[in-house]
């Protein structure tokens, strides 16, 4: 079994909980997380999708439900490529040994 399928989904619900939690966190790591919502989705705003809905939320326009989709999407595929580069390290690292 690959570690991906164990990793991703612990890293992705991991970064859910952060976000949930974020009104009760410090400032500044409120506003990373913040930042690791609205960021990946400015690109997708740019280019004319309707990622942000018309309801305030903390001051910002909270993401719509396409917003959440491709912000899912964008963290998934992020998780699965940092838990492909530490196995592919952990590979080559056995292997030279």
């Amino acid at each position: 079994m690959h570690l991906h399928f164990i990793a991703v989904p612990t890293l992705v619900v991991a970064h859910a909980v952060a976000i949930v939690a974020a009104p009760h966190l410090p400032d500044r790591l409120a506003a990373v997380v913040a930042g690791s919502i609205y960021l990946p989705l400015m690109p997708f705003q740019a280019l004319g999708f309707p990622v942000f809905g018309t309801a305030d939320s903390w001051g910002w326009a909270s993401p719509s439900l396409l917003g959440w989709v491709l912000l899912l999407v964008v963290w998934v595929g992020f998780w699965w490529a940092v838990t492909a580069g530490f196995a592919l390290a952990l590979r080559l690292r056995v292997r030279s040994s």
